[in-house]
C-alpha cells in the first residue's frame, strides 16, 4: 500500500480497509474539469476507489453537495455536519480556511467513492474520508501557490 495517494499522504491501513483483495495496486490522477482532481485506485487494473477534491460554491452545506455522489444516498451525517458517509462513499467539507485565489468564493470538498467492489463498511469509509480530508487541508491544495511559480 502506498503512503501517498496522488500526492496526498494518508495512513495505508485506512485505504486498505476499503479495497478488495488483489495482486496489483495502481493509481492515476484525473482532472475531469477545472475544479476537480480525482485520484483513482485500481486493483488488478479494475477501478475500485476514487478520491476526489472538488470545489463547490461557497457556503453550500455538505448535505447539498452529497446528492451529486450517488453512493452517499441514505448516508450518516457527522455531528458537526462536515461529513456524510455510507458503506460505499462519503463527502466531507474542508475547513473554511482552505481557500485559494484560483477558486475564490468556493469551498473544497473531499469525496471518497468505492466502485463495484462489494465493500460496504461505513466505519472504514468514515475513517478514510476524515483522514483524507485532514491530509488535504494540510496540503498545497489548501494553500496559495508560491509567488512567481508557473
Amino acid at each position: 500500500m502506498p503512503a501517498s495517494l496522488c500526492g496526498i499522504t494518508v495512513e495505508p491501513s485506512l485505504v486498505k480497509a476499503v479495497l478488495p483483495g488483489g495482486d496489483s495496486l495502481t493509481s492515476a490522477t484525473q482532472k475531469p474539469n477545472g475544479g476537480t482532481i480525482r485520484c483513482n485506485l485500481y486493483v488488478d487494473d479494475k477501478l475500485v476507489l476514487s478520491l476526489a477534491q472538488a470545489w463547490w460554491s461557497e457556503g453550500k452545506a455538505t448535505a447539498a453537495v452529497a446528492p451529486a455522489y450517488p453512493g452517499t444516498k441514505g448516508g450518516t451525517m457527522s455531528e458537526d455536519e462536515r461529513f456524510i458517509y455510507s458503506g460505499q462513499a462519503g463527502v466531507g467539507r474542508t475547513v473554511p480556511s482552505c481557500k485559494t485565489s484560483e477558486h475564490p468564493e468556493q469551498d473544497l470538498y473531499i469525496v471518497v467513492e468505492t466502485r463495484d467492489t462489494g465493500i460496504d463498511d461505513p466505519e472504514a469509509i468514515e475513517k478514510l474520508l476524515t483522514a483524507y480530508t485532514e491530509a488535504v487541508e494540510g496540503s498545497a491544495a489548501c494553500r496559495e501557490p508560491a509567488a512567481g511559480g508557473s
